[in-house]
């Protein structure tokens, strides 16, 4: 009868939750942000760019096959897969709570009692007597979750889950623009290392030309050794080429996956850059960066968190039963009515522990201010990146405008004093100068083509990186 009056007592309790809720209101997220403005990232896009196929858009065959190659084997990519199934094993095991648990236990016993009686011949026992025994036994607890605690922690690992997935897409991204961007540098280098070689053969026919005037007595031995030095300076800037060519092809066979053989060949130039024809509105970002979207799931969990320390401090209520049986017969060890007889209720409260429960709400509650700062700045790094790219994109086609001009004119010039040098109407500095000038240009021409298609890298990045970024909205 004790033990039924426990099981009455519970269900009064149960029942009475149902009327009197204790529970402290949920914890209220909030940030503060600048508004960002409300016209269009240039022109409006309808989308078109954030869902586009950025990476295909450079008609580059080379280029879409390496980052495909990547999306597979890229460590980082894997890494962060782990972290997604892990994860998904944290939900299951918060869903567990829910549900009761039940173990089991067995046992055996074996005793031999023998007498002092010893035969002659063998000096063993002729009587002995054996005693075995075995044990069954069951126990189930449930712990309702009377105020939510349970239910908050199964959110808190659902939005952990859409936040490592997020990681996943936000991970997958990375690994594209960073392939994408030293595929380009790969490019750079290899025009780099092709305008060095040319350089060198410039150099070494101006020096042939100057021996020859040195040789007619036209031009003194000074000039000779003023183009021996330029040969020598070509040819340790071809060196240098050569290293920084095979040294980015090494970091992009490692985001491949392969191993760091400098063996895969550039292509002969840089793509075309895409027309740019819309970025969408800064609301849209938010919506679709794979890393706000991180951000903002460990927001809310963290605010999960300290409603879960808080209800804490709320009395705790579990529900148990056991059973054992012994000898032969286990035919009680599952009667419904044997189980039900020996249920039993527990009900506890926090009392005393030198404040730590208090300790855990507040410590909760600092890591929530902390989340609140981190998605504030992470927001706001996310508008930077977006307006840097767009600004750059309107700066870089200026520079390649004038660096393409220059490089003419340094071409024109470089061609009209040599034809004077060999005329003996310039001198060697001039020609020198001229040659240099025109390295110069083209080098930096070189690089500004690279820079606005690593730019439009960026900016696509900025943007969610479309279909390379997508994520589950949760």
């Amino acid at each position: 009868m004790r033990v039924m009056l426990l099981t009455a007592s519970a269900l009064v309790l149960l029942s009475g939750c149902n009327t009197l809720d204790f529970r402290p209101e949920p914890t209220a997220i909030t940030t503060e942000l600048p508004v960002a403005p409300a016209q269009d990232w240039t022109e409006y896009a309808a989308d078109e760019l954030p869902n586009t196929d950025w990476v295909g858009g450079f008609n580059d065959p080379i280029l879409t096959s390496l980052v495909n190659e990547a999306l597979v084997s890229n460590t980082s990519i894997r890494a962060a897969q782990a972290v997604y199934e892990a994860a998904e094993a944290r939900l299951n095991v918060s869903e567990a709570d829910k549900l009761p648990t039940v173990t089991g236990s067995a046992g055996a016993q074996r005793n031999q009692f023998g007498f002092e009686l010893f035969d002659n011949n063998h000096g063993v026992p002729d009587s002995a007597f054996t005693n075995a025994s075995q044990s069954l036994g069951l126990n189930a607890s449930w712990v309702p979750d009377v105020w939510g605690r349970i239910k908050d922690q199964i959110n808190a690992s659902e939005l952990n889950l859409a936040a490592a997935q997020a990681d996943y897409a936000g991970a997958k991204l990375a690994i594209t623009s960073q392939v994408t961007q030293t595929w380009f540098s790969v490019i750079e280098s290899r025009l780099l290392l092709d305008l060095a070689r040319r350089d060198v053969e410039t150099q070494e026919r101006a020096l042939r030309l100057t021996q020859r005037r040195f040789e007619s007595g036209v031009a003194g031995s000074s000039d000779v050794r003023l183009a021996r030095s330029s040969v020598a300076n070509s040819e340790a800037q071809l060196a240098s080429r050569k290293q920084q060519l095979a040294s980015l092809t090494r970091s992009l066979e490692i985001l491949l996956r392969r191993y760091p053989a400098d063996a895969l060949e550039a292509a002969a130039d840089l793509p075309p850059l895409p027309i740019l024809t819309g970025a969408g509105l800064p609301a849209q970002m938010l919506a679709r960066r794979p890393d706000l979207l991180a951000a903002e799931r460990r927001l809310k969990e963290q605010g999960l968190n300290v409603d879960v320390a808080r209800k804490a401090l709320l009395p705790n209520l579990s529900l148990s039963s056991a059973l054992s049986s012994s000898g032969n017969g286990f035919s009680s060890l599952f009667d419904i009515d044997s189980l039900v007889a020996n249920l039993a209720a527990n009900l506890t409260a926090p009392i005393f522990n030198g404040g730590a429960l208090k300790a855990g709400v507040r410590q909760q509650e600092a890591f929530l201010r902390q989340q609140a700062e981190s998605y504030s700045g992470t927001v706001l790094e996310a508008y930077l990146e977006v307006e840097n790219a767009l600004d750059a994109e309107e700066r870089l086609a200026e520079r390649e405008t004038a660096l393409r001009v220059s490089l003419d004119e340094a071409l024109k010039a470089e061609e009209r004093l040599e034809r004077r040098y060999a005329e003996g109407l310039a001198t060697i500095l001039q020609l020198l100068d001229a040659q240099t000038r025109r390295i110069s240009a083209e080098s930096q021409l070189i690089g500004a083509r690279k820079e606005r298609l690593a730019n439009r890298v960026r900016l696509h990045v900025a943007l969610g990186g479309g279909q390379y970024g997508e994520t589950l909205n949760y």
